[in-house]
C-alpha cells in the first residue's frame, strides 16, 4: 500500500500515518512532492490520496481539476475540519472519493474509507476489462457475419490432421496435448472454420486456444457431466482479469469440451521452479497473493467457492498478471458438498486443503483462502507447509499441527498467515475482500 498525503497539518499527518502503519505495516506513507504544481502528475503511482487543506497546497480543489485532467488519478479522501465542508463539497463533485471529518478522525474510519476506496478502483477496472471483452467479442462476430461474401463451401476446408489420439472438435484444430488430470485433457488449439461457415480472421485466427475435453468413459456418469457444465457456467459469468477467459463449449461427436484462454507464461508452480530455490522475493510473492485474492472476491462475490486452488491452477498472462483457472471442483455455496466423506473434493490436492475440507465438513469461501495461505507460505519460505509420508498424513497436519513460523526477516507477514491458515474458519479472514485490503501493496 502506498499512500500520498497533501495539504495535511504535521500532526494530522503523523495520526494519519500511525493510523495507516498499524494496520498496513509495510505500507509507504509519502509526503507532498518538492514541487507540488497544478498541472504535475504528481499522484497516479499511489494506491490512494489524503487530501487537506493546508500549505504547500494552494487551493485543493484546483489541484484536483489538474491532476483529474492530465491523467488517471487514484482514490482521493479529502480530511478537513467541520468550517471546511463548502470546500469538501466541491472536491467531492470532482470525484473525490470520501471526505472525513478530522475532529472525529479514527483509525477505524481512515483504514475503511481507503480500503473502500481502493477496493472500488479495483472492482471499475475489472468492469473496464469486462467492457473490452465484450466489445472484442462483438467486433469479431461482425467480422464473421460481415467480412465475407458468402460461407465456404465443405471442399474448400483445410484437412484436418491431427495428433495420434487428439479430438476432433469442429472449429477447432488440435496442435498438441499440453496436459492431463483425472477427468479430462487438455489440448492447445486453434481456430478453424466449421462447416458452412467462414474462416476466422485476423487475431481471432491467431489466438492459441485452450481446449479442455472430458474423459469419453466419463460421459455416461451425469454428476461429471454436471461438474464439467459448471465450470462453463462459472467462468462465463464471472468478470475479473484475474479469471480465465472463456470462449465456448460444446458436445461434439463422443466429447463435452471448453474452449478457454491460452497462458504462454505458465503456472505459479512453474514460476516457483524457476527461481532455483523455489520461493520468491518477498514483494512479487504479496503482490501475487493480492492479485489471487482478487479473483477469489471475484468468483466468491458471484457465490462460487473453488475448492482446488492450487499453484496449477494460477495461471500467468504475462510477467506480472495472473488469472485463476480450473474451476472442475467449484461449487456454488448453497449447493450441498458433493460427497461427505473425508477428503471431499473428487481429486483436490490434499497439500493445499483446508482442515474442513480434509474431514469432510462444509466448506465455504473461507476454505479457499486456506489454500490461499499454503500457497503463499510456499511462495515466502520455498517449502511445503506441511509434507509427509502419505496423503492422510499431510491432511492431518492440516487439522492438527501448528503453523510454523516464517524464517526471520519475514515476522511482518507471520499474522496474515497466521489468519489465513487458522484451523477454525472463524479466525480467518472472513473475505477475501478483506485480505485484499489488508495485503494490497
Amino acid at each position: 500500500m502506498r499512500i500520498l498525503m497533501i495539504g495535511l497539518a504535521p500532526d494530522l499527518a503523523r495520526q494519519c500515518a500511525a493510523h495507516i502503519a498499524s494496520y498496513w505495516p509495510g505500507a509507504r506513507v509519502e509526503g507532498p512532492p518538492a514541487s507540488l504544481g497544478s498541472g504535475g502528475r504528481d499522484a497516479p503511482a499511489h494506491d490512494a490520496v489524503l487530501l487537506g487543506h493546508q500549505p504547500p497546497l494552494q487551493d485543493a480543489a484546483a489541484w484536483l481539476a489538474a491532476q483529474k485532467a492530465v491523467g488517471a488519478l487514484p482514490p482521493v479522501i479529502v480530511l478537513g475540519a467541520p468550517e471546511q465542508a463548502a470546500s469538501a463539497v466541491a472536491l467531492l463533485r470532482l470525484g473525490a472519493a470520501d471526505h472525513l471529518a478530522t475532529h472525529r478522525l479514527t483509525a477505524h474510519r481512515l483504514v475503511g474509507a481507503i480500503n473502500d476506496a481502493v477496493l472500488a478502483r479495483a472492482r471499475a477496472r475489472d468492469r473496464e476489462f469486462a467492457r473490452e471483452r465484450l466489445t472484442n467479442r462483438f467486433s469479431a462476430a461482425r467480422t464473421m457475419v460481415l467480412g465475407v461474401a458468402a460461407p465456404l463451401a465443405p471442399a474448400a476446408l483445410p484437412p484436418l490432421a491431427l495428433p495420434t489420439g487428439a479430438p476432433a472438435i469442429s472449429g477447432y484444430r488440435v496442435l498438441r496435448q499440453i496436459g492431463e488430470g483425472g477427468t479430462s485433457r487438455v489440448y492447445l488449439a486453434e481456430r478453424a472454420p466449421r462447416l458452412g461457415e467462414p474462416a476466422p480472421a485476423g487475431a481471432a485466427a491467431a489466438e492459441p486456444i485452450v481446449l479442455k475435453v472430458l474423459d469419453a468413459r466419463l460421459l455416461r456418469d451425469p454428476a461429471f457431466i454436471e461438474r464439467f457444465i459448471r465450470e462453463y457456467r462459472i467462468i462465463s459469468t464471472v468478470q475479473s482479469e484475474h479469471v480465465a477467459r472463456i470462449f465456448d463449449q460444446g458436445v461434439t461427436d463422443d466429447h463435452l469440451y471448453i474452449a478457454m484462454e491460452y497462458f504462454p507464461q505458465g503456472d505459479l508452480r512453474a514460476r516457483r521452479d524457476a527461481t532455483g530455490a523455489g520461493r520468491l522475493k518477498t514483494l512479487e510473492a504479496v503482490r501475487l497473493a493480492a492479485q489471487v485474492a482478487r479473483a477469489l472476491d471475484a468468483i466468491h462475490s458471484a457465490g462460487v467457492i473453488h475448492r482446488d486452488l492450487k499453484p496449477h491452477n494460477i495461471m500467468f498472462r504475462d510477467p506480472s498478471r495472473l488469472a485463476l483457472v480450473d474451476f472442475g471442483l467449484a461449487k456454488a455455496e448453497s449447493e450441498k458438498s458433493i460427497t461427505a466423506n473425508p477428503g471431499a473434493g473428487a481429486g483436490a490436492t490434499p497439500l493445499y486443503m483446508s482442515p474442513e475440507q480434509c474431514v469432510g465438513r462444509p466448506q465455504d469461501a473461507r476454505s479457499d483462502l486456506y489454500s490461499l495461505g499454503v500457497i503463499l507460505y510456499e511462495m515466502l519460505t520455498g517449502e511445503r507447509l506441511f509434507d509427509g509420508d502419505s496423503l492422510a498424513a499431510i491432511a492431518f497436519k492440516h487439522v492438527h499441527a501448528e503453523v510454523p513460523r516464517l524464517p526471520a526477516g519475514l515476522e511482518s507477514l507471520q499474522p496474515v498467515v497466521d489468519r489465513l491458515l487458522a484451523k477454525d474458519p472463524g479466525q480467518r479472514f472472513q473475505s477475501a475482500r478483506e485480505l485484499f485490503a489488508r495485503i494490497a501493496l
